[in-house]
């Protein structure tokens, strides 16, 4: 189970957080010098068009760093598991909230490439409903914490488990997952607790 964040690329429910390296947030200083530059040219002029070509090459370039590290990411995953669960997230509404932040990350990308990845190990990726709620879900218990808000990090539920908000949510995933798939009725099964 992979619950994808804001803060972390992604939280396996098994293994520790998968960070994102950010390339359009470290590669911002580049682009912005390449576009200061570009609107300082004369339009149509042979400077501009260098100019214009500049700020396409550093652009692309950070496209192909995200890529390269979603392929060899996407490659060890796939090599690793053999069911992969992910919410399915609306991607579109969160770019309205965190805009470039989400786009950075690429994880609509990251899912195709997964697939693909998954297509030649003969691994399977699996999203469960975005309405499921993963975050809100204690998975000891089963109780679901109305009153979560986005800025609780760790929160403690009513039965005493405390949980780290991310990892909570991927072993809510993978449990759902599994058992939508019928690979064994984990829905109930008592885990331990994420200690903060």
């Amino acid at each position: 189970g992979f619950d994808f964040g804001l803060k972390t690329f992604l939280t396996p429910s098994d293994e520790d957080e998968i960070q994102s390296p950010e390339f359009f947030k470290k590669g911002l200083n580049a682009v912005r010098k390449a576009s200061k530059n570009l609107s300082s040219k004369k339009k149509g002029s042979g400077h501009r068009k260098q100019a214009r070509l500049n700020l396409a090459r550093v652009h692309k370039r950070i496209a192909n760093q995200r890529r390269d590290y979603h392929f060899k990411l996407a490659k060890k995953l796939a090599e690793t598991y053999r069911y992969l669960f992910f919410e399915d997230l609306n991607l579109q509404g969160m770019k309205k909230l965190w805009g470039r932040k989400v786009s950075d990350l690429g994880f609509s990308d990251f899912l195709k490439i997964l697939a693909y990845q998954c297509s030649k190990t003969g691994a399977h990726v699996h999203k469960i409903d975005r309405f499921f709620p993963s975050t809100k879900r204690c998975h000891v218990c089963r109780h679901i914490n109305h009153d979560l808000s986005l800025r609780d990090r760790v929160w403690t539920c009513k039965c005493g488990a405390v949980h780290e908000r991310d990892k909570n949510a991927a072993i809510n995933i993978h449990s759902e997952g599994a058992s939508s798939l019928g690979l064994g009725n984990v829905r109930l099964s008592v885990r331990k607790a994420i200690a903060a």
